[in-house]
C-alpha cells in the first residue's frame, strides 16, 4: 500500500475520531418564562448568549410567559421542558395533580417580594398600619390569601383590612388614584409600575411580607419530575448553565439589560434597571444566599413557609421538602458562592 494511502486513511480515522468533539449532539430546550420579558429574565440571557447552553449541549428556545401558574400548567403538560415560575405555587398543583408533579431544581429568588406597596403619604410601612386601611386586590388570589396567615405572624385581625376588589391591571392604578391606601402584589412589579405612569419613585412606600414573618422560597427553574427522571444531564446542564448566567448578571447587569433591549425594544432600561436593583435587594442576593450560595435551602424553613402557605390555601398536602424542591441537579456549592463583586 502507498504512503499516500496509508496516511488517507490515517486522516479519516482521525476525523472519525474527533468529530464528537467538534460536533458535539445538541438537545432542544424548550424554556418558558414567568412573564413578558423584564430584568430578571437577564441572567437567562446572558446563558444564551454566551453559549452557556450550548455548551452542556443545549439548543435552547426562550419564550415569554403569561404568569407563573400558567407557566407551571405548561410545564406539567409537556408543552415546555423548563420554565420560571413561582415555587409556591406547586403545594396547590402538586396536590391537585399528583401524576404530574412540578418540581424546582434552581431557586433564584431566594425570598418573594410579595409585599404591600403604598404611597408614602399613607403612612404604611409595616403590617401594623394596615388595620381599617383600604386594600386594592384580586379576590381569591393568593396574596389575599396568604394574607391571613401573615396578620397571624405579627398579631393583626385579618379583618381589619378593606378590600376594594378589581381585575389585576387596574390594582395599582387605585393606589395612584387614591381610591385604595396600598396593594398586595410583587414590590418589583408594582413600585415599577407606578414609576412608569409617573409616580416619582421617592413617592412610593413597600414592605415585604418576608420581612414580617413568611418566608417562602419563590421563584426559580422548575420542571417536571418525570423529564428531571430521564433526562438528569439536561437538566444538569440547564442548570449548571443559568447559575453562570445568574453570578455574571448579579455582577455585571447592564450585560443582561443590553441583551434584554435587543431582545424586547419597547422594554425602558432605567425602569428595568431599577428593578433588578430592586430584586438583587430584596429576593436574589439575601443574607441567607451571601452567606449560604445560590439555592442552598434550608429544609426547616422551606417546610415551615410550606405549611403557613398550605393552610393560607385551605389545602391538605403533604409538606415534605422533597415534594416541591429537587437539589440534585446543583452544580458544586463553590460555583454557586457570591464573589465580592457581586456583593
Amino acid at each position: 500500500m502507498s504512503f499516500r494511502r496509508l496516511a488517507s486513511l490515517a486522516l479519516v480515522g482521525a476525523g472519525i475520531a474527533l468529530a464528537p468533539l467538534s460536533a458535539r449532539a445538541e438537545t432542544d430546550v424548550k424554556f418558558v418564562l414567568d412573564w413578558a420579558w423584564q430584568a430578571m429574565h437577564g441572567p437567562f440571557l446572558i446563558a444564551l448568549e454566551k453559549g452557556y447552553y450550548a455548551d452542556e449541549g443545549l439548543n435552547v428556545t426562550i419564550d415569554r410567559g403569561f404568569g407563573s401558574g400558567d407557566t407551571i400548567s405548561k410545564v406539567a403538560s409537556g408543552a415546555y421542558d423548563i420554565g420560571f415560575a413561582e415555587g409556591t405555587g406547586l403545594l396547590k398543583f402538586n396536590t391537585d395533580n399528583p401524576d404530574d408533579a412540578v418540581v424546582t431544581v434552581l431557586v433564584i429568588n431566594d425570598q418573594s417580594p410579595t409585599g404591600v406597596i403604598s404611597l408614602k403619604k399613607t403612612g404604611i410601612t409595616g403590617p401594623g398600619d394596615l388595620p381599617g386601611k383600604k386594600i386594592s386586590a384580586t379576590q381569591n388570589e393568593a396574596t389575599v390569601l396568604a394574607w391571613p396567615v401573615l396578620a397571624k405572624l405579627n398579631g393583626i385581625d385579618p379583618e381589619s383590612v378593606e378590600y376594594v376588589y378589581v381585575e389585576p391591571n387596574l390594582r395599582d392604578a387605585m393606589v395612584i388614584q387614591g381610591r385604595a391606601d396600598g396593594t398586595f402584589g410583587f414590590a418589583t412589579t408594582t413600585v415599577l409600575n407606578m414609576v412608569l405612569a409617573g409616580v416619582d419613585r421617592d413617592d412610593i412606600s413597600y414592605f415585604t411580607w418576608a420581612q414580617h414573618g413568611l418566608q417562602p422560597y419563590s421563584s426559580g427553574l422548575i420542571v417536571k419530575k418525570t423529564f428531571a427522571e430521564e433526562n438528569p444531564e439536561v437538566v444538569k446542564g440547564f442548570v449548571k448553565a443559568t447559575v453562570k448566567g445568574l453570578q455574571e448578571m448579579l455582577v455585571d447587569p447592564e450585560g443582561g439589560l443590553s441583551l434584554l433591549k435587543e431582545r424586547e425594544a419597547l422594554v425602558d432600561l432605567d425602569v428595568e434597571r431599577d428593578r433588578w436593583a430592586l430584586a438583587k435587594e430584596l429576593s436574589i442576593l439575601t443574607p441567607s444566599v451571601i452567606e449560604r450560595g445560590i439555592s442552598n435551602v434550608d429544609q426547616e424553613r422551606f417546610e415551615t413557609a410550606a405549611g403557613q402557605i398550605a393552610e393560607a390555601f385551605g389545602i391538605e398536602a403533604d409538606t415534605s421538602m422533597g415534594n416541591y424542591y429537587d437539589g440534585s441537579f446543583l452544580p458544586p456549592l463553590e460555583d454557586r458562592q457570591i464573589s465580592d463583586a457581586a456583593k
